[in-house]
């Protein structure tokens, strides 16, 4: 399982010029506790909500004058796209962080958090403890796609999908902030119903919970 397989698509940044005032609403709207500080493609740090919470307005800074830049994290810890999983894990422990961008190319492609990681393996370890499955044997999520578009007055998330999605699949979104699984049970091409979808084609999908683009769809998949 390779980071790239759990991360959540793209990555929310700021220019170190930016006022916390401007990261505060950007983390609003996004509905992200962490940006990624970029000047140009050059990853300059990262800042959390915390970092603005403590470093600007514990030391009595106007939000709308201070810059992230005063304030973000930096050298910034990155990984690669390609790399384990799990080592991925292992790197955020030595740190003590919990999310890590993700370059691929030297480009920044996305954010894996730990929660992303043990979401991953959660399934597999259960399977395991509980005597569904031998170690060989368990599930483990797969990435299908990632969700493109949301329309929260109707609960409708749209895919960009990777590998075919079926009504009656068992299916996990992830992200920044996004935690839910559920069964796929409204499948829509161009507002029809279908029961199957293909990469390349604009499927929808009825969700039970706040979606945001870029945030991963996996389903279960059988371990290698």
């Amino acid at each position: 399982m390779l980071v790239k397989d759990v991360m959540a698509v793209g990555a929310i940044t700021i220019h170190p010029s930016g006022t916390v005032a401007e990261a505060a609403d950007l983390m609003h709207r996004e509905n992200v506790g962490m940006l990624v500080v970029e000047d140009g493609s050059a990853i300059q740090g990262v800042v959390t909500d915390r970092d603005l919470l403590v470093g600007c307005i514990g030391d009595y800074h106007h939000p709308k004058v201070c810059q992230v830049g005063r304030h973000m994290s930096k050298p910034v810890t990155t990984t690669e796209a390609g790399l384990d999983a799990l080592e991925a894990a292992r790197m955020m422990r030595r740190h003590r962080i919990r999310r890590l961008p993700v370059l691929e190319d030297g480009q920044l492609v996305g954010v894996v958090s730990f929660s992303d990681i043990a979401r991953s393996v959660q399934q597999a370890v259960h399977d395991v403890l509980i005597g569904f499955a031998s170690p060989k044997e368990a599930k483990t999520p797969r990435r299908i796609g990632r969700v493109s578009h949301y329309f929260s007055k109707i609960g409708v998330a749209g895919l960009d999908l990777d590998q075919p999605i079926r009504k009656g699949d068992r299916i996990y979104i992830s992200g920044h902030t996004t935690d839910f699984e559920q069964t796929v049970g409204s499948l829509e091409i161009n507002h029809e119903q279908v029961d199957f979808a293909t990469p390349g084609q604009p499927a929808a999908i009825k969700v039970r919970g706040r979606a945001r683009p870029g945030d991963g769809v996996f389903v279960e998949a059988e371990a290698a």
